[in-house]
Order: structure tokens, then C-alpha cells, then sequence
């Protein structure tokens, strides 16, 4: 689970907030410590450096809101406290675990705080496993050292001292005021005894009181609760799902932010797809967009209705597209060995045994209608919902599972994604719209967070049973929203079929070209039956020659990495032996199996990859290191061991490319067939509403385009728009802009799909729109690959021998925000 540039970014963001913040923190006690050798009291602003952090970042551009919420404890303490904003399938979780690194907190307690007992349970089997990345991170910050408890697990200052405790709690837990004596939170408790002193010892007892003054009472005498540990221990806070935690009403968030400042948190962290704009200190913000470009989601969301039928039908019709859609996976995994099992989410109005009325769609009436009508095996249909969880804790994305339909009414509304899950059929006749809306953001994430180049594959589908598609849509979009998507809304889509408000219209090829047969070229290999399109597994990483890897610079490196040592200072010979229910019976033998298995997506050669991590066990024991210390040390070790293989793969592969464009088993030009055809008079159907426009500007529209007409909906961005003005600019035949259907291919696996097509009578063109803020190493590749195949194109003596009218010169280039006047001129 590799950092992706959008998750990179936001840990830059938050690296240079808390350094900052720490400066603020330290001049403010030294400011506080001045007033009292005069025993004054020092101006408030001057105490308040989460303030004074955050301003010095927004004056300097660094931070977009000026507007900061401060916060204080109850000791009137200021807290620090900023919030990420990640969409839905942004690695909210992830993002935590890192940042708890990144604060220097290896030893004390962390509150992870989330608002659904299915994300608590959720985010409880992966911080326990020690193989989670999640769990794995959290060791990296904690120096191996850490316990992950829950709300009733003994705890002791032993604990706090030893190890990074992380405690999960449920937002009703810390919120609660009235009425908060029946719950376990605020009760007294002989859990937690070692933290207060005897009763029978005053002197200690007025001690911790002048220490804590805000500490609650009883008769008394202090409550020995979990509430008065947690104030006293002064707990780094995380917020999952924080929106949810503080309502859409402004008394309830300013309620809750209140209940968790009581808890005296030295920080609090939130992460949030809607953040609360009143509350929230939004200090990282990543859009939808930026999911989409790194390929973390399925886009666009096509939305079918079927009016004045049954629900059968819908499900029938839902079906056939699931078919559709599992034809294509199996396609692709026989082309990329890449695994994929659609499956479809329907929810209905009951699940309950007694509910079954015949009047309201219930699992059984769908789950009977799928076997006897279409054909479904029954092993391939499971139930989710309070009552029946036939689910349980399957893996989904195993190619042992055979699920390919999950029923629900409401159990997967939150806490519940699978990559795997491409379509959700809504059956409920009640016509909810919260239904819509919270069950959208289950089915956007994308398989492996890597497109496939297959239309069907690169998409989600939501189905409708009687509800106006236009409604639908809309309902889609604010799930969208909901999501922290909002960006990416207007990549919501109808079926023509089923939307009446929107018209097929065929766009037609301008007069010049129509009845012309006119291509342009592919990225072509030769093989034994002649010229074919290139095929990465077959053409460049079976010949990659693994022996020529070198793991010398892995070794040195990985003993340049950052670790972290300890030393213990004690008295006497006497140490306390604590009993840690998680490190027992760890069965720490190295296992080939295990670190194989992990690069098998770098090295599909087994045998290959086994012997890599030999000799890294090799190296790493000659350095000193023993078996333990590399088990314990796994992740970060084949993590490593991954990034430099991937580097050596892809440096083989690039040779290999380069080596066969100059031996001409490579081609790119206007001589080779075969080549893609441009399309043809009648192949171009776009779905057009009332106010959806031709490009236009001052009432010209575009003359240069390959079609007739272009339409504003045809591009994703504003940028894509003036980069087509410019091209109107320029001596050109035609442009086309390309969705896609047209693509090259480089050393990579990952196909590279150009923004437009450019052609004049000496001139190809491939060119790709990118913002400035999405420079990073995928961009850095495609420039790689177009810079190689322009020069291998230009010197292609067969351009203008082929065909008269041949460009003989190519201009393929990533265009960076508005870069444009070396472009094409």
C-alpha cells in the first residue's frame, strides 16, 4: 500500500505545519515564562500558537483559509488542531497512520475516535493485524512498541510508559453528556486503580487535584474512570469520519468539538470527505480530481432508470450488464493476468425473516428471482444486513470467493467498500434519498487503484427501479458531494435509453475528410506473424534478463535508512515484567513465501523474486542483523526491497524498448500497419441536454476540429478548453480531442492516453493537459515515452516515402497549466 503524489503532498503539507507549529510552541513558553518570573499573566494571543502557526503558513500562501477555530482544554490549555479533507477511497486511514509518525509521539496515548460500530470493527481487524500496512505504520511511529486497546482493556502507566497506545473508541463514548454516569466512560473503575493514588494518602491525593484541577469528582473524592486517565494522559486525538461526528447543525458540532476538548487532547487530528466549515481547520485539501488522476476511483458513474416496470425488470436488466461487465474482466485478465469478479450491490426495503408481505421487495424475493429466472448460483449471492451476515469476514477479492451479488437495505451504508463491487441496483420502491446518496461511494473504488484501458471496467453503474433518471442523477451527484467528490459530479452520466430529457446526437466528420480513410499510427512490435500492437508482457518484460538487477545500492541504502534506537535508565536490577497479550506466540521465522509473495506484482517470476529476497537476507545478516530483527523490521525492509526492484525493472524494460525502436522491432510511424482509424462519418453519438453547448467563443465556434462540432461537455477541464483555442491558433488540417480510444504504449504496462490528436500536411501531434500541481513521477514517465517515440518518429525515412501526404515530423508533449506557445507553433 504505496503512498500515492496526492497522500505524499498532504503529509508535505502537515510536515511543515507541525514544524511550524512547534516553533510557535516554544517561543510561547518562553513568552509564558518572562510574564511569570513578573508574575503577570501573558496576553492570550500570545499563548495561542496553534493560532500564530497557522497564520504565518496562510500569510504565506501556504495554508488557502486564513479563518483558524481555536481551541482550548479543559485546563484552558490552546489545542492544536487541523483537519485533512479526503474524499471517499483517499486512505483516510492510511493518512492518520502516517501522520501519527510524523509528530514524534512514540510513547503515550492515542484516542482513535469513529463514529460506526462497522468502522470500528473495520478499522479494529486491520490495526491488530501485525501485517495490516496500516498496523505496520503505526510500529514504524512507535518504534515496534505498540498496544491497540479498546475502551474495557485493562490499562497501566507501565503501558503509557513502554509503548504508543493506541485506544479505539465510538463517537457516543467521548460525546455524551447528559445522562453520562450510565455509561462505563465516566464510571469508576478498579481498571485503572495505578493511576490515582491511595485513599488513605491525602498528601497525594490534594497533589494530583492542584495538578489536574478539572479532573471529575464523587463524593469527594476523584472517579478512578477512563475520563480522568484520559485527561490526565493528554491524548494525541484522531477523528475518522468527523463529519459525521458533528452534524450538519451548528450546536450540535460546536457540542461535540466542546466534549472532545474536555478530554484534554494535545492534539487533535480530523479526517473528513466534508469537512465542517465552522469547526473544521482544513489545513490539507484533496479533491476529487486528484483521486481520479492517480486512478484510486471509477469514473464517470453512468446512471440507468427504467420507468413503469417491474422491479424484475430492473434487476434483469442490471444482471445482463453485470454479465457485460464480467465478460470483459475475464478479457482482461487473459490479456494483463489481471483479476477481477464484478460484483453488484441491490439493496431492497426488507430483510427481516417476519417482513416477507409480498407487497415490499424483500432479499428473498430478489434472492429467489436470481437463481430461478436468471440463472445465478446460489453460492454466488450472500445477504448483509443486521440480522444476517452472510458475508462475515470474506475476502472479497479472493479468486476463491464466488460472490457476485450482495443484498442489503441498509448494512453497507458506511464502513463497507470493495473494489470489486461495480454496480448498485436500487430497488426500493420507498424512493429514498439518502439510499442514493450513501451507498454511491460504495462501489468507486478502482480494482488494484489502476485502470484497465477497458471502458466497462473503468466505470460504475447504478441502476433505478421507477425513479426520473434526471432525479436519480441528481441524487448521485449530492452522494458525490457527501463523499468529498463534488468536483467530479458533473462525471455522473445517463443512459440514452433511460433519460428522455437527454438526445442521442451523431456527429459527423467535416466535409473535407468524410469518405477519407485516415489514420494514425500505433505503437507497433513485430513478431513472427508480422506487425501487431505491443504488448508489455509478452514484448518487453518476458525478455527483461532479471540477472542484470543489482541489489548493491539496496544494501547500502537500506542501511542509510532512518531507525530508531532506545535506552532504558533504571534503579536497581529489578524490572517489571509486563504482559503484552499481543506479542504472544509470535512465530518470528522469515518466510520466503511471505516477502515473495509481496513482489510478485514487480517480479512476476517467483523464482526470480525468492532469490532477490535471499540475497537481501543474505546482506542484511552479514551486516549484524538477526532473524528477529529483520522479522520485526518486514515491512519497512520489503517495502524497500519493492521501490528499487520496480526502479531496476523499469530501467531493464526502458533498454529493452529503446534496443528494439532502433533494431525497427519497434515502430511508431505512418508506414506500419496496422493503425488506428480515426472515426469514421457516422461513429461519434454524444448524449446532449438543453444546456449542454457548442465551444464558442464571441459566437465563433471551432473550425479546426476533426468533427463538426465540439461540445464544452467533450472536456474535463477548463485548461483542456483553452488548449483547443490554441490549437485553433496554429497551422493545423484538424485536432481531435481524444477520449479513450486512442492510445500509445511505453515500457510500462500502463497504457498512456492522449488529451488530442494534432495533424497538418508535415506535422503529428500527442499531446496530454496537465495542471501544474500534478508533476510528479507518472508524468515524469509519459514525457519519458513521448520524448523517445517523437525522436524515433522524426527520423522515420518511411513517413514521406509511404504516403505523400505523411506528416515526417511528431511533436508529442505533456502540456503543463497554460504552456502553450511552444506547442505546435
Amino acid at each position: 500500500m504505496e503512498l500515492r503524489e496526492y497522500q505524499k503532498r498532504a503529509l508535505r503539507e502537515f510536515d511543515l505545519w507541525f514544524e511550524t507549529l512547534r516553533r510557535h510552541h516554544t517561543e510561547s513558553e518562553e513568552i509564558a515564562e518572562v510574564f511569570r518570573a513578573r508574575s503577570m499573566s501573558a496576553p492570550a494571543e500570545s499563548l495561542d500558537y496553534p493560532k500564530l502557526a497557522w497564520q504565518e503558513l496562510a500569510d504565506l500562501g501556504a495554508i488557502k483559509d486564513k479563518r483558524y477555530a481555536s481551541r482550548i482544554d479543559g485546563m484552558k490549555r490552546p489545542i492544536p488542531h487541523v483537519c485533512f479533507k479526503v474524499p471517499t477511497g483517499g486512505g483516510k486511514t492510511l493518512l492518520a497512520a502516517e501522520s501519527l509518525g510524523r509528530i514524534q509521539f512514540p510513547r503515550g496515548l492515542v484516542l482513535w475516535i469513529v463514529p460506526t460500530r462497522a468502522i470500528y470493527e473495520q478499522t479494529k481487524r486491520a490495526l491488530w493485524n501485525r501485517e495490516h500496512p496500516y498496523r505496520e505504520r503505526l510500529e514504524r511511529a512507535g518504534g515496534r512498541q505498540v498496544k491497540v486497546l479498546e475502551k474495557d482493556d485493562r490499562l497501566q502507566p507501565a503501558d503509557i510508559e513502554n509503548y504508543l497506545c493506541v485506544m479505539l473508541l465510538m463517537y457516543p463514548a467521548a460525546n455524551r453528556q447528559k445522562g453520562k454516569d450510565f455509561l462505563r466512560f465516566f464510571k469508576d473503575s478498579g481498571l485503572y486503580a495505578a493511576f490515582f493514588p491511595d485513599g488513605d494518602n491525602p498528601l497525594s491525593y490534594g497533589q494530583l487535584k492542584l495538578r489536574y484541577p478539572d479532573l471529575e469528582e464523587e463524593g469527594g473524592m476523584l472517579k478512578q474512570s477512563l475520563f480522568n486517565v484520559i485527561k490526565m494522559l493528554r491524548p494525541v486525538v484522531i477523528l475518522d469520519e468527523a463529519h459525521k461526528a458533528y452534524g450538519k447543525k451548528l450546536v450540535g458540532a460546536q457540542e461535540f468539538a466542546a466534549n472532545i476538548n474536555r478530554l484534554n487532547p494535545r492534539m487533535v487530528m480530523e479526517f473528513s470527505a466534508t469537512p465542517n466549515a465552522k469547526i473544521s481547520n482544513v489545513l490539507v485539501d484533496i479533491t476529487g480530481g486528484e483521486l481520479k488522476e492517480e486512478e484510486m476511483i471509477k469514473m464517470p458513474v453512468q446512471v440507468m432508470s427504467l420507468m413503469r416496470s417491474r422491479w424484475e425488470d430492473t434487476l434483469t436488466a442490471a444482471h445482463e450488464k453485470l454479465q457485460d461487465i464480467d465478460n470483459a474482466a475475464v478479457a482482461f485478465q487473459q490479456q494483463e493476468n489481471r483479476y477481477i469478479r464484478p460484483i453488484a450491490v441491490v439493496r431492497v426495503e426488507r430483510t427481516g425473516r417476519d417482513q416477507r408481505d409480498g407487497q415490499r421487495v424483500h432479499a428473498e424475493d430478489v434472492r429467489e428471482y436470481l437463481i430461478r429466472q436468471l440463472g445465478v448460483p446460489p453460492a454466488a449471492i450472500r445477504v448483509k444486513s443486521a440480522e444476517n451476515d452472510e458475508l462475515g469476514r470474506e475476502d472479497l477479492l479472493s479468486e476463491i470467493s464466488q460472490v457476485r451479488w450482495i443484498i442489503t437495505k441498509a448494512a453497507l451504508m458506511e464502513g463497507w467498500d470493495c473494489p470489486f463491487a461495480y454496480m448498485l441496483a436500487l430497488l426500493d420502491n420507498t424512493r429514498s434519498q439518502t439510499a442514493l446518496t450513501q451507498l454511491v461511494g460504495r462501489i468507486l473504488r478502482q480494482p488494484h487503484t489502476r485502470l484497465t484501458g477497458v471502458e466497462a471496467l473503468d466505470r460504475c453503474y447504478v441502476y433505478c427501479w421507477n425513479l426520473d433518471v434526471m432525479r436519480a442523477v441528481e441524487q448521485v451527484q449530492s452522494g458525490l458531494k457527501d463523499e468529498g467528490l463534488g468536483d467530479l459530479a458533473s462525471h455522473v452520466e445517463s443512459a440514452d435509453w433511460a433519460d428522455p430529457t437527454l438526445t442521442p446526437r451523431t456527429i459527423r466528420r467535416r466535409e473535407q475528410f468524410r469518405g477519407l480513410s485516415i489514420r494514425i499510427p500505433k505503437v507497433l512490435h513485430r513478431g513472427r506473424d508480422g506487425w501487431r500492437e505491443l504488448n508489455h508482457l509478452q514484448d518487453i518484460l518476458a525478455e527483461v534478463n532479471w540477472d542484470d538487477v543489482c541489489l548493491q545500492p539496496f544494501a547500502q541504502s537500506i542501511h542509510e535508512a532512518p531507525s530508531i534506537e532506545t535506552a532504558e535508565v533504571d534503579v536497581g536490577e529489578q524490572r517489571p515484567t509486563y504482559f503484552d497479550p499481543q506479542e504472544s506466540h509470535i512465530d518470528k521465522t522469515l518466510r520466503l513465501s511471505w516477502f515473495t509473495r509481496r513482489l510478485s506484482d514487480v517480479v512476476p517470476n517467483p523464482w526470480q523474486a525468492a532469490r532477490f529476497v535471499q540475497q537481501m537476507f543474505v546482506s542484511l545478516q552479514d551486516s549484524g542483523m538477526s532473524e528477529d530483527e529483520i522479522f520485526d523490521d518486514r515491512a519497512r525492509l520489503v517495502d524497500q526491497l519493492k521501490s528499487h526492484l520496480r526502479e531496476e525493472r523499469d530501467q531493464l524494460c526502458k533498454a529493452i524498448y529503446e534496443d528494439k525502436l532502433h533494431a525497427q522491432r519497434i515502430r511508431f510511424d505512418f508506414c506500419t500497419e496496422p493503425m488506428h482509424e480515426m472515426p469514421g462519418d457516422d461513429d461519434t453519438t454524444i448524449l446532449l441536454g438543453e444546456k449542454d453547448h457548442t465551444l464558442e467563443r464571441g459566437g465563433v465556434p471551432i473550425q479546426l476540429s476533426f468533427l463538426e462540432q465540439v461540445f464544452e461537455k467533450q472536456f474535463d477541464s477548463e485548461l483542456e478548453r483553452d488548449f483547443a483555442w490554441h490549437l485553433e491558433k496554429q497551422p493545423l488540417e484538424w485536432w481531435h480531442r481524444v477520449k479513450r480510444e486512442y492510445y500509445v504504449v511505453g515500457w510500462r504496462p500502463e497504457k498512456i492516453y492522449p488529451d488530442f490528436v494534432t495533424f497538418a500536411d508535415r506535422h503529428f501531434g500527442l499531446f496530454e493537459t496537465k495542471g501544474g500541481h500534478l508533476r510528479n513521477p507518472d508524468t515524469v514517465y509519459k514525457s519519458q515515452v513521448f520524448e523517445l517515440l517523437q525522436e524515433h518518429f522524426n527520423s522515420s525515412a518511411c513517413n514521406v516515402r509511404v504516403q505523400r501526404r505523411s506528416p515526417d515530423r511528431g511533436q508529442f508533449e505533456i502540456v503543463y497549466d497554460h504552456d502553450f506557445p511552444a506547442v505546435v507553433a
